[in-house]
C-alpha cells in the first residue's frame, strides 16, 4: 500500500491491523500503538497470537478459514470477548480479507466500545438497584399488609380480614343456596387469668387457643381473633348440623386445653355461641350478633360449651 494509505490508516480513530495469510502482522496503525502502548516497530512481523494474547485462538482461526473459504466477514463482540487487546477497554472486532499481488491479507478492525460498555453496566447497575427497590417495597407492603389484616400475636385473621371474607362467603353461600356457619368464642374467666397470672401468661392463653382452634377446624374454614379473649370461625360449604356440630365438639372437647406458666399449669375453658346463615341471619353482623348472644348462653350455663342460638 502507498504511503496516502498509510496516512489514512494511521489517522483512523479505531485500531487497525492488517496481517498477512501467516497471521503475522504487516501493519500497526498509531491508534493501536495508544492503546496498547507498543510501537509498530516491535510488533511488526510477529504473530497475532504474540501481541494479542488474550484473542481466543480456535475461534480466530476459525474465523479467518471462514473468510477465506466464503469471502465473508467475521465479528468479535466484546461482550463474548473481553479485554481483546488490554484489560482497560473493551473492544468489538471486525475482520475481513482483501487480496494484492494475489496474496491475502487479513483487516482487522478494533472498534473501542468502552463508553458503551460503561453506559450499559451503569444501566444494569441502574436496573438492579430498582430491582432491589422493588424488592424491599413489595417487603414493606407484605409487611403493612400483614399488619392490615393479620393478629400479631396469634397470626390469625383479623377482624378486618374476617370481614373481608366472610361477606364474600356470605354472598356466595345466598347465591347457591348453602349453609354457612359462624362460631363466636371467648375463654372463660380470662380477666381472672390475667388478673392471677399476669398478661404474659394471658397472651400464652390467647396464643393456645389460635393453635387449638386453627388444629380443629378444616382448611378451607376462615378463623380470626376478634380482639381480647374473643375469636371468630366461619365455616362455609355446612350441608347438615352434624358439621359444625363436630367441629365445635373438637374445640371444646380437645386436649391439652391448658398451659404451663412459671411452673403452674393454667386450664383453659372455652364458651361457644354458634349460628346459622341463612336460619339465624342473612348479614355478617346479624350472624355476629346471633352467636354472641349463644355464646353468652353457654357461658351462663356454666362455660366450656357451646350453644346453637334458638
Amino acid at each position: 500500500m502507498d504511503n496516502t494509505v498509510y496516512d489514512i490508516l494511521n489517522d483512523i480513530g479505531e485500531g487497525i491491523v492488517i496481517l498477512d495469510q501467516e497471521l503475522e502482522i504487516c501493519f500497526w496503525n498509531h491508534y493501536m500503538e495508544y492503546v496498547t502502548e507498543i510501537k509498530q516497530e516491535k510488533v511488526k512481523g510477529c504473530h497475532i497470537y504474540e501481541v494479542l494474547p488474550n484473542l481466543n485462538k480456535d475461534y480466530f482461526k476459525k474465523s479467518v478459514d471462514q473468510i477465506l473459504c466464503h469471502g465473508c466477514k467475521m465479528f468479535f463482540s466484546a461482550a463474548m470477548h473481553p479485554a481483546l487487546v488490554n484489560e482497560k477497554k473493551e473492544f468489538n472486532l471486525k475482520i475481513s480479507s482483501f487480496q494484492k499481488e494475489n496474496f491475502t491479507f487479513f483487516l482487522l478492525e478494533f472498534i473501542n466500545v468502552t463508553n458503551q460498555f460503561a453506559r450499559i453496566n451503569q444501566l444494569k447497575e441502574y436496573v438492579h438497584q430498582l430491582y432491589e427497590l422493588n424488592k424491599k417495597l413489595k417487603e414493606k407492603e407484605a409487611v403493612i399488609k400483614n399488619l392490615a389484616y393479620y393478629d400479631q400475636l396469634t397470626g390469625l385473621a383479623n377482624r378486618t380480614l374476617f370481614y373481608k371474607l366472610a361477606e364474600k362467603f356470605i354472598n356466595n353461600a345466598s347465591r347457591h343456596e348453602t349453609l354457612l356457619a359462624l362460631m363466636f368464642l371467648d375463654v372463660d374467666k380470662f380477666k381472672l387469668i390475667n388478673d392471677t397470672y399476669g398478661h404474659e401468661a394471658g397472651d400464652k392463653v390467647i396464643m393456645k387457643v389460635a393453635d387449638i382452634l386453627t388444629k380443629c377446624t378444616r382448611k378451607g374454614d376462615i378463623v380470626a381473633r376478634l380482639g381480647g379473649d374473643e375469636f371468630l370461625i366461619l365455616l362455609p360449604y355446612i350441608k347438615e348440623a352434624n358439621h359444625y356440630q363436630g367441629i365445635a365438639s373438637r374445640i371444646i372437647q380437645a386436649e391439652q386445653k391448658s398451659i404451663l406458666h412459671c411452673e403452674k399449669e393454667i386450664t383453659i375453658s372455652l364458651s361457644m355461641g354458634i349460628s346459622v346463615y341463612p336460619y339465624h341471619g342473612k348479614t355478617l353482623d346479624k350472624l355476629i350478633l346471633r352467636a354472641d348472644q349463644a355464646m353468652y348462653t353457654a357461658k351462663n350455663n356454666g362455660g366450656n360449651q357451646y350453644f346453637i342460638f334458638e
